[in-house]
């Protein structure tokens, strides 16, 4: 029954849902949407759900500051290096971030951390970000993927990244 949750609770429940499933894009299914109604029904409210999932505005900044550095490198391909350590979960939404711009249907997002590069990657399309990770020693699934490059700067996994995308597309 509706009427045995919280209005906190469904609205924790259905950010949950609007987060899992990238605002209702991703691994959506009828039930899905049942659940997201009976949450509604529970006394979820949208704008309080929209206000848990704000950023702050450091990392709203960070995030644009990612995407500026976007570059297309193929079409329907965008890869952005940014030379100083960023939040992990913030380049993991630019990356996301990325995928809402028209054209764009595969991001990857870099950045070093400490002694290692980090690489975010995301995909809509037909391109497997699992298998171009797994050449630089990640993995991930075909959507969402990432990997960890020790001791190379981020200029050497930019390098390293595209040969493995040319490499993906060469194997295809």
């Amino acid at each position: 029954d509706a009427g045995d949750l919280l209005q906190i609770e469904a609205e924790a429940l259905m950010a949950g849902i609007v987060l899992d499933t990238k605002n209702f894009t991703m691994r959506v299914g009828g039930r899905t949407f049942e659940a997201a109604a009976f949450l509604r029904r529970a006394g979820a409210d949208p704008t309080e759900v929209k206000k848990l999932m704000q950023s702050d505005f450091e990392s709203t900044v960070e995030r644009y500051e990612i995407i500026s550095l976007a570059q297309m490198i193929r079409p329907g391909i965008s890869v952005a290096a940014m030379h100083k350590t960023v939040n992990r979960i913030t380049a993991a939404q630019a990356a996301d971030e990325l995928l809402t711009i028209e054209g764009i249907e595969t991001s990857f997002v870099m950045y070093p951390d400490t002694d290692k590069v980090m690489i975010s990657a995301r995909s809509i399309g037909d391109v497997n970000v699992q298998v171009i990770m797994e050449k630089l020693g990640g993995g991930g699934n075909a959507a969402t993927a990432g990997a960890q490059i020790s001791g190379k700067s981020v200029e050497d996994v930019t390098r390293m990244l595209l040969g493995a995308i040319d490499q993906y597309f060469e194997d295809e």
